[in-house]
């Protein structure tokens, strides 16, 4: 008798297990995460999983406005704040206390939905992490941006902590940010996509002039290389080259615009702009020549060709935003602050990083307004006036080195 008395619950407990199971299922594009992965991104409808930090405690965005609702284990209401209330079309906040969720839980998100998540935090007792894809839900409902709404169905992020027999269950739009993400994070690193989602200043898709630095990075002779190293050879270098020259890039808050075969183009003060993208571009550029000095030796030590980087920097006015076609669009510069970025990088000669007097003059400005010891001193060399194609006027060519 005890026997089956063990099986039963058992059977019980296997089908409460499939239940909870399913009604997770049904959260369309949802995904779980146990407490212990709570700092990583979330990827849930096929969008890069770069962005904002999330919380290790409660799973949300730092930043991001929160609709909480606080339900007990027998599924009564304990507490909602006024988002929440609005949200789901709670006419009191009082009277609804000691109501069963389910009574409230329906509506253009669609009928069970925040019980599912509780009970699945109940069942597991870990923090839950789901976000869905609602076209149907009147974003009227939601908390009002700080920005303007992409034109696209709001993304909801729900965050179930299981905490004493009740469950604390948040909620935040996440609309823009996985639109910033989808938009930018082939660009930009983490940091800055924190930094977009803030602004509201800012029309990250429009064409706008603006003050920024460009820096150009290719590896001298690398047509040779393609001429003795057999192709998986050839991909593994190239593969390892432009890896290092993005953590470069990316370590200053650069933004990275494209490959060109071996080459490879950076820009900084945008999409983001800043005082200090000269100085930015140039620490990059220094710390390209010693990372790939270390690279070089890597592969003498291989008996792989080892040519060195020529850098170029320039600093001045470009045309920066999406440009394309409706189905491939890039974020790029535009103009002639590009042009002659590519044009100094083509001059400079292995090892050396080639920039000009507007580049000198904002990194001197910046570096007066800066108190960090991390930054190394610099030597400008002049190297004399160049004619470069395409480029009207000569110009006066700096090299710099780290002192």
């Amino acid at each position: 008798m005890h026997v089956m008395d063990e099986q039963s619950d058992l059977q019980r407990l296997q089908a409460e297990n499939e239940r909870l199971r399913k009604e997770l299922a049904r959260i369309q594009n949802g995904i779980r995460l146990s407490s212990t992965m709570l700092s990583e991104r979330v990827n849930t409808i096929g969008m890069p999983t770069v962005g904002p930090t999330v919380g290790y405690t409660t799973g949300t965005i730092m930043g991001l406005d929160e609709l909480i609702i606080q339900v007990a284990a027998d599924g009564t209401i304990g507490y909602l704040n006024a988002p929440m209330a609005k949200l789901l079309g709670v006419p009191s906040r009082q009277k609804v206390l000691g109501d069963t969720l389910e009574k409230w839980d329906n509506g253009s998100m669609g009928n069970g939905t925040l019980s599912s998540v509780i009970q699945a935090a109940l069942s597991s007792h870990e923090t839950l992490v789901v976000e869905r894809m609602l076209p149907d839900l009147d974003v009227s409902l939601l908390p009002h941006p700080k920005t303007k709404r992409p034109a696209s169905a709001p993304i909801l992020r729900f965050v179930a902590t299981s905490i004493k027999g009740r469950v604390e269950l948040i909620i935040q739009d996440v609309t823009r940010l996985r639109w910033l993400e989808n938009t930018f994070a082939r660009y930009v690193p983490n940091e800055v996509i924190e930094q977009m989602i803030t602004r509201t200043e800012e029309d990250f898709m429009k064409m706008e002039r603006r003050e920024i630095s460009v820096l150009f990075v290719d590896i001298r002779g690398f047509t040779s290389m393609t001429q003795t190293l057999s192709p998986s050879d050839l991909q593994q270098v190239v593969n390892a080259f432009l890896s290092s020259m993005v953590k470069c890039i990316q370590k200053h808050e650069g933004t990275v615009d494209k490959f060109v075969g071996d080459e490879v183009m950076g820009l900084f003060g945008a999409p983001v702009a800043c005082d200090d993208h000269a100085l930015r571009a140039l620490l990059s550029g220094l710390e390209m020549q010693k990372v790939h000095t270390l690279m070089m030796k890597e592969w003498q030590e291989q008996s792989r060709p080892s040519p060195g980087i020529g850098v170029g920097i320039a600093t001045g006015p470009a045309i920066i935003g999406n440009i394309g076609t409706p189905s491939r669009m890039d974020y790029t510069a535009l103009g002639h602050t590009v042009n002659l970025a590519a044009r100094l990088c083509s001059k400079a000669e292995a090892g050396q990083t080639l920039t000009v007097k507007e580049t000198f003059h904002s990194v001197s400005n910046a570096l007066k307004n800066t108190q960090s010891a991390s930054i190394p001193s610099m030597r400008f060399s002049p190297k004399g006036r160049y004619s470069f194609k395409n480029i009207d006027e000569q110009v006066e060519v700096l090299s710099v080195t780290e002192r």
